[in-house]
């Protein structure tokens, strides 16, 4: 079951949260992915949004339903605005007894080592036996598709996190990515590209995204590939979705008269 990630005032739409939950309530059960720094749009809510989501979910439980709530916080930490500063794993944790709370993590994005694939899963239960079925179930799952997970990128992981210089290295690259961040909302705010699109609110995390208002974006994506050699994603009809966080900081402002570029480009043809 999908629903708009926004609502009509450009928040996170927790009742068509809600209303989506409720909705399984013949099936008994549904599974929730709290997806933030959300990719694409890099949005994260504040702390009165996030309240909201909580109590949807426990509207969900109290009605007889399942529900297994999985907080997706591989981009965990990229918090650039004022947004909730922590993931919803914690209030989820012990919400209700119907309610499972799942915390995805991934170090490839939160320790910045691209392409490392360094994942890890927290269940939260007050029993022991639950957590033990869980632990094998997982065990079993990883063996069954991966086999096993990669030892040396671990092993590396691990050494970073225990070395005494981490905290001040992810700190500098953290304000990178803040600063890239910042500077994309300052060209999309300078009106310079017109009315060519509008953009999704972003707070947080590596990805932007343009909504197109001329043009639709698979064109545009298509023409910033082969006429500029530009990668980015479309998502459906109008959204084109800009990674800023592999960008220099000073590179920034060509990438997006570029992407103004392909627009025009396509709007001539």
């Amino acid at each position: 079951m999908e629903y708009p990630l926004y609502n009509a005032d450009n928040r996170f739409n927790s009742a068509g949260l809600r209303d989506a939950l409720l909705s399984c309530k013949d099936k008994g059960k549904a599974i929730v992915v709290l997806n933030f720094p959300n990719n694409p749009t890099g949005y994260t809510p504040g702390p009165a949004e996030g309240d909201e989501i909580v109590a949807a979910i426990r509207d969900a439980a109290e009605a007889g339903i399942n529900v297994v709530a999985v907080t997706d916080d591989a981009y965990y930490g990229l918090f650039f605005e004022d947004s909730l500063h922590e993931s919803l794993f914690g209030k989820l944790a012990d919400i209700h007894p119907r309610v499972l709370a799942v915390k995805i993590d991934g170090a490839t994005k939160e320790e910045y080592v691209w392409g490392f694939r360094v994942g890890f899963i927290t269940y939260a239960s007050s029993s022991d036996d639950v957590l033990a079925a869980l632990e094998q179930k997982t065990m079993g799952i990883i063996r069954a598709t991966i086999s096993s997970g990669p030892h040396p990128s671990q092993t590396f992981v691990l050494r970073a996190l225990q070395s005494p210089d981490y905290e001040a290295q992810k700190a500098e690259k953290y304000n990178i990515m803040k600063r890239r961040a910042n500077r994309v909302k300052e060209l999309l705010d300078s009106g310079r590209y017109g009315d060519a699109w509008e953009y999704y609110p972003f707070n947080s995390g590596y990805f932007m995204c343009l909504k197109m208002t001329k043009t639709d974006a698979e064109s545009v994506r298509r023409r910033l590939l082969d006429a500029y050699g530009v990668g980015t994603i479309a998502l459906g009809p109008t959204d084109l979705r800009v990674a800023f966080s592999c960008i220099e900081e000073e590179n920034l402002e060509e990438l997006f008269d570029t992407i103004h570029r392909a627009v025009q480009d396509v709007l001539g043809q």
